[in-house]
């Protein structure tokens, strides 16, 4: 029996690579002399860069005609085929959709470095995603649809789809994947967290012990996913996690470090209670820090969060913050992604 299973899996490799091997048949020999010289330079590097703008890229964008372009996409190496797509990408061919739709399959890995000194390994079709997404101009409304759909409906296990989930608006078709990557921890907290805060827009209450714990396990790198999460579903249930954070975390920490509250500010002006006022009034005293560093800051996330919440219990705390806010502020309050670029949506308008 064991040996059964073996050569089971065996033969599935096989049929596997053979797929593979007959979908990106063309080795680079069978490439142009001066393309081929191209070719092999970029095999060298083995790595997508950070600045992608290199000797080789210039030429397959620059030189290269459309046929060797969409013939490259079918190279046995894979950073060729993501090198190729961009080129085509930038050169605004028309049916750069249609190619990409075609290649969503494509799960061979390229190391990419995403930034000057951070790598990881990434899918062909998640880069050529992320290519095509690079500019929102890029894609029309209707094509980014397409896109979503296919992906989650489709190709949910792409990196992609962890990227998408958390800008879309609930619909139903899309909730059991969403369910299910909630549910589903992985080694960055944000996939998760970020398939968390997806689901609390559904407002289903059988949710809420999955997002609770989920929001309990989560550690400091992903608040701002804790307190996204909360603001969109401010249950009852979920309101001791602000009061804990407050306390544990602002209180005793002091915003050591890093500790931008924008989020957690508007997740607790969405409860719209005393004890809510309470807290964002402290946050916009100097007794609550040992020193005054992020009080300005501070000051400018409880303002737009109440800006955001407006009622009739934070007026006076409206007033009293209105005179400190820059002209910037006050003239953009109407304008969330001009005061903060970081609320753009790729995916979702």
């Amino acid at each position: 029996m064991r040996y059964a299973v073996q050569i089971g899996l065996l033969l599935i490799s096989i049929l596997c690579s053979c797929t593979q091997s007959k979908k990106y048949p063309y080795p680079i020999s069978v490439f142009n002399p001066t393309l081929k010289k191209h070719l092999v330079k970029l095999i060298a590097v083995d790595h997508l860069p950070y600045n992608a703008d290199t000797l080789t890229r210039n030429f397959l964008r620059d030189s290269c005609t459309k046929k060797e372009l969409v013939k490259l996409l079918s190279c046995e190496n894979p950073l060729v085929r993501v090198v190729a797509y961009r080129a085509l990408v930038n050169r605004h061919e028309p049916d750069y959709f249609s190619i990409l739709t075609n290649h969503l399959d494509d799960t061979a890995k390229v190391s990419w470095w995403y930034y000057d000194d951070a790598e990881g390994e990434f899918a062909v079709s998640d880069l050529m995603l992320r290519k095509a997404a690079e500019d929102r101009r890029t894609l029309s409304r209707n094509q980014r649809d397409i896109l979503v759909r296919l992906v989650l409906l489709k190709y949910s296990y792409l990196e992609s789809a962890s990227w998408m989930i958390p800008e879309l608006v609930p619909r139903e078709e899309y909730y059991p994947v969403i369910r299910k990557k909630a549910e589903t921890a992985t080694a960055r907290c944000g996939e998760q967290l970020g398939a968390s805060y997806a689901l609390a827009k559904f407002k289903k209450r059988h949710d809420l012990a999955l997002l609770k714990a989920n929001l309990l396990r989560s550690d400091e790198a992903c608040a701002d996913w804790t307190f996204k999460t909360i603001e969109v579903f401010p249950d009852t249930s979920l309101y001791p996690i602000l009061t804990n954070y407050f306390n544990d975390q602002i209180r005793k920490k002091k915003q050591f470090g890093y500790n931008d509250l924008k989020y957690y500010c508007r997740a607790v002006a969405s409860y719209k209670n005393e004890n809510s006022l309470k807290i964002l009034t402290s946050l916009t005293t100097k007794d609550t820090y040992p020193d005054s560093w992020y009080l300005p800051q501070n000051k400018e996330s409880v303002f737009l969060a109440i800006c955001k919440y407006r009622c009739p219990l934070y007026n006076q705390l409206y007033t009293k913050l209105k005179p400190q806010m820059g002209e910037y502020i006050l003239k953009h309050l109407n304008n969330p992604t001009y005061l903060d670029p970081s609320e753009l949506k790729t995916w979702q308008e």
